[in-house]
Parts: structure tokens; C-alpha cells; sequence
């Protein structure tokens, strides 16, 4: 199923809410940047739902959840996705022009950037190039790209 579909069950009101916040578990295979468990529990703490210690999967109680968390977490969710998608857009399109300017690779920084586990990307940090450590050094010392 889609990310539509999984987010049109969270909010279907019809659904009981074990079904609804079991789409929400499932919304997390498709969208988790602290990872499954660690973006349910920073979704859980966000919207005020108790959680039920650092245990196995299976200790997170499904009737914690109401009607009002769930969506709030869903919109939290749908949010953070969105931030990293127009991230990874504005990312793709600054290297489309650096490629134009033959500058095929990515720089370290640009890597660690994209693979940062934050909940909203800046999409003004995307437009700009994270410099690689051997341009960082460069910059610090006043030297002209490509040395001598």
C-alpha cells in the first residue's frame, strides 16, 4: 500500500483505533528517520501518548492512542516526510548543476547532510554546497580552487 493509503486508514473515523494506529506503525516502515522504534517514541512524546518503557516492540499499548494523537501524530509524521522530500528535491536539482559544471561528485558533507537523521530537513542548507574537508581547508587557508 501507498503512503496515501496507509494515511487515508489513520484518519478513516469508521476503523477502530487499533486498526488506525496499527496504519500509523505501518506509515513508519515508509517514513522513520530515528528509525522505527525511535521515531515511534519521538511521535508518541510529541503528541503527549505514554510509552510504556524501552522494551520490545510488542510493550507499546495500541489503546494509548486517541482519536486526537493519532491525527496529530499523522500530521507530525506527514510533515517531517514532506520537509525531507522538498530537501531531497532541492538537493537533486543543485547537483543536476553541478554536474552541468563538471562536478560529478557529491562532497562528504553534502552525504552526511542527506543521511543526517533530523525530523525536518532546512531546505535552505539543500540549495547550498556542504563543502568536503579538503574545500573546508582550502577555504580556511585563502588558496584558489585547484592549488597553484
Amino acid at each position: 500500500m501507498s503512503w496515501t493509503g496507509w494515511a487515508r486508514r489513520v484518519r478513516d473515523a469508521d476503523l477502530p483505533l487499533r486498526h488506525r494506529s496499527s496504519a500509523l506503525r505501518s506509515l513508519l516502515n515508509l517514513h522513520a528517520p530515528f528509525g522505527f522504534e525511535g521515531t515511534e517514541r519521538h511521535l508518541r512524546r510529541l503528541v503527549g501518548v505514554p510509552d510504556h518503557g524501552d522494551g520490545p516492540l510488542g510493550a507499546r499499548r495500541t489503546g494509548d492512542w486517541s482519536d486526537a494523537t493519532l491525527l496529530a501524530a499523522l500530521d507530525a509524521l506527514e510533515a517531517s516526510r514532506a520537509s525531507h522530500l522538498r530537501y531531497r528535491a532541492v538537493v537533486a536539482e543543485r547537483r543536476r548543476h553541478e554536474k552541468a559544471q563538471h562536478r560529478r561528485q557529491p562532497t562528504r558533507g553534502d552525504v552526511a547532510a542527506l543521511r543526517r537523521a533530523e525530523w525536518c530537513k532546512d531546505v535552505d542548507e539543500a540549495a547550498r554546497r556542504q563543502p568536503g574537508a579538503r574545500e573546508a581547508r582550502r577555504a580556511r587557508r585563502g588558496s584558489p580552487r585547484g592549488g597553484a
